[in-house]
């Protein structure tokens, strides 16, 4: 049931090459051994990983979400307490440990630049479900060379203050020791403690040996009892692929050109040598390629790319690379032929990029990126006759380049909860998938198709409540969907979109969604709407539906008699805050299942990848909460952090919404899923956010293979909320 351990298994697979100096203490959070420090991860960095420390053992994934916060999940099982000792639980299974899950908060205050003034954080531990080990705290932490000293006071078990030091004797190495006065006999699940006596001792020490990809081994001596082992991976979610080999900074290019007047340039040459780079060096389609006096138009769709910004940086390298000195160059992406977003940079971006120089601290103050208007669906068309500029079009082969895609991927999906009589299951398949594109140049521009077939080939899981995990190969996903720009229909290229998907939405749901939404001209305010119309699928048939309603509830599922037929509907409203890549987002309707409400989400986006969290509220609560339902929403890119899959490279990005309650009510917030949201296919395309990340990955570029920093943009890492609110 505790969907979001997804999350932890799946991010097994990422890894960095960056040995820092914090380390995880045993929950999971940046710390000593037991208590927290006024350390954090990096931006979009953290770590996986598992502590026995009997009479517990932790597993957490822990995230620097914000530059200031740093959010751990972690699940803790007392390995002497049983699930059947628990008055609340009554299942089979004697032998079974108790867990609970728990999330930790760690908000980074300030963050001092001087050894004589430390950093200061607070934060709250188990601050959702049971919150059996609730604590709050504060900490200051003063940094000497290698050295760093933590004093603070807590809550509750964390008993009062205290304190610790830490030293990086090497790059591999590091020493901790704390004094503890932690209260385990606070600790309980009912009536029972794992640790209901005081420690022997209120100290703990130990060493942490680090590799250089990012796994950190511990054993230390705790309490005076026992010693403690531990094992964490570290992973950025702004790195670039499995084991951080990726190839940001070494984008291939076809030469260094020679900086040429115009009237030296052969306008059928260079456009054929464009066009000829593009299909080699950058995965694009759908190319249409204009030149005039001083000026290059590129309109492409990115296919290969989970970045649409590393698909923009690509073409301008390729374009630094073969073209002249320019005054300006207009690059439009594309979705499935219909023009997304315009951006208009000046010609020295480009002598820029050729001599890896990012001179100014803010190379893109100039350029421009707005939304493409009615002017940007027929540039060439519009400006191939005789006006005041000659412009000379081409238009390369490459339209049908991945109009038709199909791969494999392996999916893994675990289920853990302490109510089953196996609390641990998991279930092994692979997917096959279908992708169709329409292109520029089809008349069914703006449409496309996507199928999964889901083969499992180990499967465990029988949960009463999820009867759609069968071993059987089901349709696991299969829509046709339609994308307009309606930009004629807006002015000064505010945003102005509709787009539409029928099939098969989900594991759940065979339907209609349907959205229409309006961007202001940056894209940082919308609103919108969605409707939705859904029927239930039968669970135990390849793609069949329910004749009537499916009920799931006394150990099984029913179908019942009711229409088949379910509609919802919300009003839709968000915001971007652009200097972190946070998004907000308020959705106000009737859910599935009738019951009307609210859904707020709060998603940060690092480029291509994204987590969020988001919480729902309806006229229908669960049992013991003020609210309906709360959760955590991923976004991570297939080909760059899940290793390569059988085929041609993709853009493709796994996603995946999965609730933190063990409780929740099963027939209230629900939404049916979708493959082509707003969120989904606009988010990386709005102008504020693309623009953003193409500077970002600009210093980068240039940055690559050189001693001096990447710039303004790596800052960000190292804010804390003063530096966030104040400066």
């Amino acid at each position: 049931m505790h969907r979001y351990w997804i999350s932890g298994v799946l991010i097994l697979l990422c890894w960095t090459q960056v040995v820092a100096a914090e380390t995880a203490a045993n929950p999971g959070f940046t710390g000593l051994w037991e208590y927290p420090t006024a350390e954090m991860p990096g931006d979009g960095t953290g770590r996986f990983g598992y502590a026995y420390a009997s009479p517990y053992t932790f597993y957490y994934v822990d995230l620097a979400w914000l530059p200031w916060l740093e959010i751990n999940t972690r699940l803790t099982t007392f390995d002497n307490v049983h699930v059947t000792e628990v008055n609340a639980i009554n299942v089979e299974g004697q032998g079974r440990r108790y867990m609970d899950k728990a999330i930790d908060l760690k908000a980074m205050l300030y963050r001092s630049p001087k050894w004589y003034v430390p950093s200061v954080a607070f934060g709250v531990t188990d601050v959702m479900g049971t919150e059996l080990m609730k604590a709050w705290y504060g900490v200051a932490t003063w940094h000497f060379d290698r050295w760093a000293l933590s004093a603070g006071y807590g809550t509750d078990r964390l008993n009062g203050v205290f304190g610790g030091v830490s030293w990086n004797a090497a790059e591999w190495l590091t020493l901790k020791a704390e004094y503890s006065p932690l209260d385990y006999s606070q600790d309980h699940a009912g009536a029972h403690k794992p640790h209901p006596d005081a420690a022997e001792a209120k100290y703990n020490l130990g060493a942490v040996v680090k590799a250089p990809w990012g796994m950190e081994g511990a054993v230390s001596w705790q309490r005076g009892e026992e010693f403690v082992v531990s094992l964490s991976q570290r992973f950025d979610l702004q790195g670039d692929s499995f084991l951080g080999l990726g190839t940001r900074g070494r984008y291939d290019a076809p030469g260094t050109a020679r900086v040429a007047q115009w009237r030296d340039v052969d306008p059928e040459k260079l456009g054929g040598d464009i066009l000829d780079a593009l299909s080699r060096y950058v995965r694009v389609r759908d190319v249409e390629l204009g030149i005039s006096q001083g000026k290059i138009f590129v309109a492409y769709e990115n296919y290969g790319h989970s970045s649409q910004a590393e698909a923009m940086v690509r073409v301008l390298v390729v374009l630094a690379s073969l073209s002249p000195h320019l005054d300006s160059v207009f690059l439009i992406p594309r979705l499935r032929g219909v023009p997304v977003v315009r951006a208009e940079f000046p010609g020295t971006v480009l002598f820029e990029i050729r001599a890896r120089d990012m001179k100014a601290k803010d190379p893109l103050q100039e350029a421009r990126f707005t939304w493409a208007d009615k002017a940007d669906k027929n540039f060439s068309e519009e400006n191939s006759g005789e006006k005041s500029e000659k412009w000379l079009f081409y238009r390369s082969d490459l339209q049908n380049r991945a109009k038709h895609d199909l791969r494999a991927m392996v999916v893994y999906e675990p289920r853990i909860d302490q109510t089953l009589d196996d609390d641990y299951q998991n279930r092994w398949s692979v997917d096959f998938i279908y992708e169709n594109r329409s292109s520029r140049f089809s008349r069914l521009k703006g449409w496309g198709a996507f199928a999964d077939v889901r083969v499992p080939f180990y499967n465990d899981v029988d949960i009463w409540w999820e009867p759609d995990m069968t071993d059987d190969i089901r349709l696991q996903q299969a829509v046709i969907g339609y994308l307009a720009n309606l930009a004629n229909l807006a002015d000064n290229k505010t945003g102005f979109w509709a787009m539409g998907e029928v099939g098969w939405l989900d594991e759940n749901w065979f339907g209609l969604n349907l959205w229409g939404r309006t961007y202001t001209k940056d894209g940082r305010w919308w609103g919108g709407a969605r409707l939705s119309l859904v029927r239930d699928r039968d669970p135990q048939s390849f793609a069949g539906l329910a004749e009537g309603q499916i009920f799931i509830g006394g150990g099984g599922y029913t179908d019942l008699d009711d229409s088949p037929w379910r509609s919802a509907a919300w009003l839709q409203g968000g915001y971007n805050f652009p200097e972190i890549g946070l998004d907000l987002q308020v959705d106000y309707g009737r859910f599935a299942d009738t019951d009307a409400g609210a859904k707020l989400s709060a998603t940060r986006r690092w480029d291509a990848a994204a987590v969020g969290f988001w919480i729902s509220r309806t006229d229908n609560l669960t049992p013991g909460k003020d609210f309906t339902n709360v959760g955590v929403r991923l976004e991570l890119p297939a080909e760059r952090w899940f290793g390569s899959w059988l085929g041609k490279p993709s853009a493709h990005i796994w996603e995946q919404d999965v609730s933190l309650l063990s409780t929740w009510r099963l027939d209230a917030g629900r939404e049916p899923g979708s493959r082509w949201s707003p969120e989904r296919i606009l988010s990386q395309l709005r102008p504020i956010e693309l623009k953003k990340n193409v500077e970002k990955l600009l210093w980068e570029y240039c940055a690559f293979e050189s001693s001096e920093p990447a710039g303004p943009a790596e800052k960000i890492g190292q804010q804390s909320l003063v530096d966030f609110f104040v400066k």
